[in-house]
């Protein structure tokens, strides 16, 4: 669109988003000389005194709020008719676009989940209630060298008034007006907690459950209650329990599962009560999945939890088992080597073993290189992979169980302890990728879960 300068001194650049009530403009604010969004009325609603009204309160609602996690309000104006509210140009993308590029690790879900739940508590000590937290409303700032920051937008967002639109998929949730038995609601159906769905004042726990929604979308990469339409989503809101997220997301920790579940109680008593109640379990599932905690964030006082019941610690587990892949790939490889001289106490048609054993160890080295270099690396969804891959290696490691009758002339009675051994090492390979990364596993584990 052509430059347009209004009150005088924002010059418009382009616009950068559209939601149910507003256009977002990103703008230069030629006396300050800086840059800035801003949000006002479509042309055909410019006029509309009620719509007018609102967009003063979030005004206002915003800016009394002053925290890192929230961009700030910098004004709000009233001029020919319409009027903006000018705010805080955050660089980045939104939570749902990012959502979109890749999986988020537990590192980020976690960390995200930290920064907004101190933001809200911000809010909420200062009479705010957001109302209407979705992925579309969390901005994905990144930072170099460190994880991404993320800030609420739209505190106190006056919603639009129109007609509910069915939703096909999993794509941006839609603002719009609902009927209840008390009347009608203003807000987004995917993100509404039960007690807004019924016509009940929302309060600090309601924010809290949109939170929980975004976290398990962080976790699952979907909304466990959209339907097919907006009457079923409602439906499934008030009826259904969300499934666990272990479900979605078997490398998941079981510590993260509940805290999404009790920010998604139906009763808002049985929720966290406060931002900074789930803030410390958050923390405390960070602390316990041995991740560090970033410098500049804020600090939140963790609670002692229970360690992990493993036989080993996860760092020894994962040693344990990169020494076995390492192995296994001596193994093949003295294999290859010594093929031609190999002679199997067997008459001779057996002897096409020797090429069955070459051939499985041309599947099996490509299993062994990746997993010794997820494990090495530690790789955040190796528990999930193996999981998929355990099948392979175990007909893989079966057959290879018994290559010491390749040396049978030599070992004579050692063979079959050796091959009993073999035989032994997939189940235990399966144990110390349980230890390195089952919340219930290695004394200092918590990241991952294999089922």
């Amino acid at each position: 669109m052509p430059l347009q300068l209004i009150a005088g001194r924002y010059e418009i650049e382009r616009e950068i988003g559209r939601g149910g009530m507003g256009q977002v403009y990103r703008a230069h604010d030629t006396r300050l000389g800086r840059t800035v969004a801003i949000k006002r009325l479509p042309p055909e609603m410019m006029h509309d005194a009620e719509l007018r009204r609102r967009l003063a309160q979030e005004a206002r609602a915003a800016s009394v709020l002053n925290h890192p996690g929230i961009a700030t309000v910098y004004d709000y104006e009233e001029q020919e008719g319409e009027s903006f509210i000018v705010f805080e140009y955050v660089e980045g993308i939104t939570l749902r676009e990012r959502s979109g590029q890749r999986r988020f690790t537990l590192e980020e879900i976690v960390d995200a989940g930290i920064q907004l739940a101190e933001a809200l508590a911000a809010a909420h000590e200062r009479g705010v209630v957001h109302r209407d937290l979705k992925p579309e409303n969390v901005m994905v700032v990144k930072e170099s060298g460190r994880l991404p920051r993320v800030k609420i937008l739209d505190f106190g967002l006056a919603k639009q008034r129109h007609a509910v639109t069915p939703a096909a998929g999993e794509g941006a949730a839609e603002t719009a007006t609902v009927a209840t038995s008390r009347g009608l609601i203003v807000g987004t159906v995917n993100y509404m907690s039960p007690e807004q769905l019924e016509g009940e004042p929302a309060d600090a726990r309601s924010d809290l459950y949109a939170l929980g929604l975004v976290l398990y979308e962080m976790a699952t990469g979907a909304n466990p209650f959209l339907g097919k339409t907006p009457t079923s989503t409602i439906a499934n809101i008030l009826k259904q329990e969300p499934p666990p997220v272990l479900e979605r997301n078997p490398v998941a920790p079981a510590e993260l599962d509940r805290i999404v579940r009790k920010c998604l109680r139906k009763r808002p008593e049985e929720r966290y009560q406060s931002a900074r109640e789930l803030a410390v379990d958050l923390a405390n599932l960070r602390r316990d999945s041995g991740r560090s905690r970033p410098a500049a964030e804020p600090e939140v006082q963790p609670q002692v939890e229970p360690a992990g019941t493993g036989v080993f610690s996860r760092g020894a587990a994962r040693g344990t088992f990169l020494s076995i892949q390492v192995g296994y790939l001596v193994m093949y490889a003295a294999t290859y080597y010594n093929i031609d001289k190999i002679e199997l106490p067997f008459p001779l048609y057996l002897n096409n073993l020797v090429l069955l054993f070459f051939l499985a160890g041309l599947v099996g080295t490509p299993v062994r290189l990746y997993l010794l270099s997820a494990v090495a690396a530690d790789y955040p969804e190796t528990g999930a992979k193996f999981r998929w891959l355990f099948p392979v290696l175990l007909v893989l490691d079966f057959f290879w169980a018994f290559s010491p009758v390749l040396l049978g002339n030599k070992l004579r009675g050692l063979a079959f302890l050796c091959i009993a051994a073999l035989l032994y090492l997939p189940f235990a390979q399966r144990r110390l990728l349980y230890d390195a990364y089952s919340p219930r596993g290695g004394r200092i584990s918590g990241t991952h879960r294999i089922r």
